[in-house]
């Protein structure tokens, strides 16, 4: 896949340093952040990435002047205030955003909710809707919103952590609400985790949603992967140097701690610290050949990976009214369980960004949830994808009389192109299960058994979505520069 505008190289041979402080395995958003962070505060820094663009799942590519989003089709947290938002602000990067607003759409079977950017709009439309619970639903969002805070604060807030941590998001919901329809609503959201609430952590949805029901939502100008790409810019005016379609084939250690990384080629670059921004698997039993405690890996070995998804990426013509199609979850059941729900998510990024599209055309973007095992069961993919495109297309002929006539671009990915470009256990989107067992002190630490080899990224704390992933990067940097001394 190739890059949409600003195109990040990798640095000249002959400049790469024989050792350096650190060196970040995989250059998804937290390798790119936590790199980034580094390399401001003067440490010599390296980062490997097997794809030839920067981003992991936030990257676009290009068919036929259509500019399409691979993955990730917008961001939360970007206010100035927020996550996103204070990072860039540290880092000096500057970059533009569309505010989404609404921020989504829950369209089922019987109704739709249009959920708006401001949350206290959105609680007082829901109690407008639901008057007989008003109060507990004032009372939800106040847990909810300082659930949130706690998670950053835990030393002051413990009480509250432990009073959801071994609760699944329904349970949750039940505590609060008697009324089906309202919880299947604030559950609307769960495709943002990819489990639905029965299994979902309170927590883990807390984590995910509060960023986009209070900050909102946001698309950045030129498409996700100029957000990546801002990163990575600012990585390399700091100093850093970059190599990528570069793949880590060992991580190096002698008596337990790391030594530096030896890529696929066989050079061997020497580092005090390694961070891994890539799948925990992979790392562990390739990179370093499950030489570590037994007990570590053993953790590593019961936990399951969180599902994957079918994307499809159309390139419309001139002529298609698209103006009643709504961005946000299409799901097939009105219950709050979602036990048989197959929802899809649907968004029209030309709306926001016309140049993302020839003059006049524009982009619809399709996500498909896949139910948990799809990836075993699937025996031919070049099948697979032909049925689930059909498929996909017709579901959306529903909403859009006619548009086969006017697809001028169409591709899929499949868990199978997600694995490939990312090498993520079975394409899966977000690490590990967002589940009880799996977040809070229950997901993976940032410090390894292995001396001076850190986790960043989706599969470690706090878990998934570009904001955790954020922050998970600039946790990863603060810890090496503190026991660095800087």
């Amino acid at each position: 896949m190739q890059s949409s505008k600003t195109c990040i190289q990798s640095t000249k041979t002959d400049r790469l340093y024989p050792c350096y402080d650190v060196i970040v395995i995989g250059a998804g958003i937290a390798g790119l952040i936590c790199a980034a962070f580094l390399a401001k505060n003067w440490k010599k820094v390296l980062l490997v990435e097997q794809h030839s663009i920067p981003g992991g799942y936030c990257t676009s590519f290009k068919r036929k002047g259509f500019s399409f989003d691979a993955a990730v089709h917008h961001i939360g947290g970007c206010g100035k205030w927020s996550i996103v938002g204070r990072c860039f602000k540290t880092l000096g990067i500057e970059m533009d955003f569309y505010h989404l607003d609404p921020m989504d759409n829950l369209i089922f079977p019987k109704f739709s909710i249009e959920i708006p950017a401001d949350l206290d709009n959105y609680i007082a439309r829901l109690q407008e809707r639901y008057p007989i619970e008003r109060n507990e639903i004032k009372d939800f969002f106040n847990d909810f919103i300082k659930l949130y805070r706690a998670t950053f604060n835990n030393e002051k807030s413990q009480i509250l952590i432990d009073k959801y941590k071994n609760l699944t998001y329904s349970e949750m919901l039940n505590a609060f609400f008697k009324n089906d329809e309202l919880k299947t609503v604030l559950s609307g959201q769960w495709g943002y985790i990819g489990l639905p609430p029965t299994q979902a952590s309170a927590i883990g949805m807390c984590q995910m949603m509060v960023n986009y029901l209070k900050d909102g939502a946001f698309f950045p100008a030129g498409g996700t992967q100029e957000f990546a790409n801002a990163i990575s810019k600012k990585f390399i005016d700091f100093g850093g140097h970059v190599m990528l379609t570069s793949k880590a084939r060992k991580i190096l250690s002698n008596n337990n701690t790391v030594k530096g990384v030896k890529l696929e080629e066989g050079k061997e670059i020497a580092a005090d610290v390694v961070v891994s921004n890539i799948d925990v698997r992979q790392t562990f039993f390739e990179l370093l050949d499950g030489r570590i405690d037994s007990s570590f890996l053993r953790k590593i070995e019961e936990m399951k990976e969180s599902c994957s998804f079918f994307l499809l990426y159309l390139g419309v013509g001139a002529g298609l009214d698209l103006s009643k199609l709504k961005r946000g979850f299409y799901h097939t059941s009105n219950d709050s369980s979602y036990t048989t729900d197959e929802w899809m998510y649907v968004s029209v990024p030309t709306k926001i960004c016309p140049s993302l599209a020839p003059s006049n055309k524009q982009i619809i973007s399709v996500v498909v949830y896949l139910k948990e095992g799809t990836y075993k069961t699937v025996n031919d993919w070049k099948s697979f994808k032909e049925n689930m495109t059909l498929n996909t297309i017709n579901r959306l002929e529903s909403y859009i009389p006619n548009i086969k006539k006017h697809i001028e671009v169409k591709e899929a990915a499949t868990p199978k192109t997600l694995e490939r470009y990312t090498l993520n256990t079975n394409g899966a989107a977000y690490g590990w299960d967002v589940s009880v067992n799996q977040i809070w002190d229950n997901r993976l630490p940032h410090k390894t058994p292995i001396d001076n080899l850190y986790l960043a990224g989706h599969w470690t704390r706090p878990g998934p979505g570009i904001c955790a992933v954020v922050s998970s990067g600039w946790n990863v940097a603060n810890l090496i520069m503190k026991i660095g001394g800087n």
